[in-house]
């Protein structure tokens, strides 16, 4: 099984509507072929984990990055795991410009700003740690 971690800039507006529209799209598909994780979303950006087997994820994550929906996606993470970090999860969500970040151990701004490529890959840590602070959350 691999794990793997993107982040990506929406190329448009996601209303809430939206997003959820998209998260029973990605719940509906993940669940079909074993695939779990998390999607954050806050300012544009998203930031995804992708768990389950190699070729599974790998198949699923080029469709991912052929999504017109958003650009710059860039692979912050992909590791080997004997298990899963969200195991019950199709695909877990929170959008964070509606979540109280104080909750977050070592809150950092980047949240608080749409982001490019050369962004992405300079967070990728601070992205990483954010998610397992999810983890611990729930």
């Amino acid at each position: 099984m691999i794990r793997l971690i993107y982040a990506s800039a929406a190329t448009g507006e996601f209303s809430e509507s939206k997003l959820m529209q998209l998260l029973g799209k990605a719940r509906s598909n993940n669940e079909s072929v074993n695939v779990g994780g998390l999607l954050l979303y806050a300012k544009g950006n998203f930031f995804q984990i992708l768990e389950g087997e190699k070729d599974t994820v790998e198949t699923l994550f080029c469709k991912i990055q052929q999504d017109e929906r958003h650009s710059s996606v860039v692979v912050l993470d992909r590791s080997e795991i004997t298990k899963r970090n969200f195991p019950d999860w199709s695909m877990g969500f929170k959008n964070l410009e509606q979540f109280d970040r104080k909750k977050l151990r070592g809150y950092n701004d980047f949240l608080d700003h749409k982001l490019d490529e050369k962004d992405f890959g300079e967070i990728g840590p601070d992205v990483i740690y954010l998610i397992e602070q999810f983890k611990s959350i729930w």
